[in-house]
């Protein structure tokens, strides 16, 4: 399968909110590493393993819907592939919204990811858990 070809799968996986799916692509050593400090969001930091991965991402189905994430700007180089995500999500148990530009840099072995590093617009994410907190003072989002 063609790099790109898998990462269109991938992501039409998260558009769908099919876990079991997007984990077909993903080997069991695969790393996920969000650079959002955990002190910000629990979601953030490493998770080492394919089982680790696919739970968080599981957290981030069950808690929000996806309303936008437009992944048509992929650039592929070799083993590597990047792009930026313009996403919208709404948080399920308050209607929450955050709309954010997510960027993704993927790593591929054999024609395989192996790793994915997601960055965030920290500020964002840090009011949208703040506003979040506020509304749900014993939760965590």
């Amino acid at each position: 399968m063609k790099t790109e070809t898998i990462l269109n799968d991938i992501y039409d996986a998260w558009r769908a909110q099919d876990i079991e799916w997007l984990g077909t692509y993903l080997p069991t050593d695969f790393c996920h590493m969000v650079h959002v400090p955990t002190e910000i969001h629990p979601l953030g930091g490493l998770r080492r393993g394919k089982t680790a991965a696919l739970q968080r991402w599981a957290t981030v189905a069950q808690e929000f819907d996806l309303l936008r994430f437009e992944t048509s700007d992929l650039m592929l180089q070799h083993n590597r592939a990047g792009l930026e995500i313009p996403s919208h999500y709404r948080h399920k148990a308050t209607g929450l919204q955050i709309e954010t530009t997510i960027v993704n840099f993927w790593t591929f072995e054999d024609g395989w990811p192996v790793k994915l590093t997601e960055y965030y617009d920290i500020e964002r994410v840090q009011a949208f858990t703040a506003k979040l907190a506020a509304l749900t003072p014993l939760s965590r989002a």
